[in-house]
């Protein structure tokens, strides 16, 4: 590709700062606009980009390139409460919209912490479901609560490659329409005496833990 040339650059500036109009950058696109701090070896500034493949966010992409700390406050005068009540109206104060693409939170050398009165994450597919909220970490994910609920409307399904306990100091209490059970003994190939007390009875009243265990049932 050659190079890009803009007979109308235009620059103001001092010492301290610049800002510029249409200049040509290294990547040989146009910079419709651009605010340089001089003072920090061209690693604080901010452009908004004319030219370049639109399909990536090249044209029309703005980029914010700070060393030191990036702070936005908002809301301070907006009413979320009404007088007198305790029900907020979910005034929005920040907006933030991918119409497409990703967006990514990276901390990779520190934390992000979300902090509000309540926090609430939803997941909803194109067409109402394929939404899916995943939870994965290296070591440990911990839930701590007053009260945690886990509702399933077609399946719940907790998994562990080695140990489960379930411990209750108080009171464990186990509801369901059919309750089944299976140990390691059932893997072994023999059936249990209770799904086989006569070692006649067919393979369909044996528990489905039970098949699953002994490679019978996926």
């Amino acid at each position: 590709m050659s190079q890009k040339i803009n007979y109308h650059q235009q620059y103001i500036g001092n010492d301290h700062g610049e800002i510029s109009f249409g200049n040509v950058r290294t990547s040989n696109e146009i910079c419709a606009f651009q605010v340089v701090n001089k003072h920090d070896a061209g690693r604080h500034y901010i452009i908004m980009q004319e030219t370049g493949d639109k399909n990536v966010g090249i044209r029309g992409g703005t980029k914010v390139y700070c060393p030191g700390t990036f702070e936005v406050r908002t809301g301070k005068d907006i009413k979320n409460y009404s007088k007198n009540s305790n029900n907020p109206e979910n005034q929005q104060a920040i907006f933030y919209e991918a119409e497409n693409g990703d967006i990514l939170l990276s901390a990779p050398r520190g934390k992000i912490k979300l902090q509000a009165e309540a926090i609430e994450l939803n997941a909803k597919g194109f067409d109402g479901k394929t939404g899916v909220i995943e939870l994965s970490a290296d070591e440990k994910v911990l839930i701590n609560a007053q009260n945690v609920d886990i509702q399933g409307k077609v399946s719940t399904k907790i998994f562990s490659e080695k140990t489960v306990e379930l411990i209750g100091y108080n009171i464990i209490n186990i509801y369901g329409g059919l309750v089944d059970f299976a140990d390691r003994t059932t893997k072994g190939g023999k059936p249990s005496k209770s799904c086989y007390p006569d070692r006649a009875v067919s393979d369909q009243h044996v528990s489905i833990n039970e098949k699953r265990h002994r490679g019978k049932a996926k």
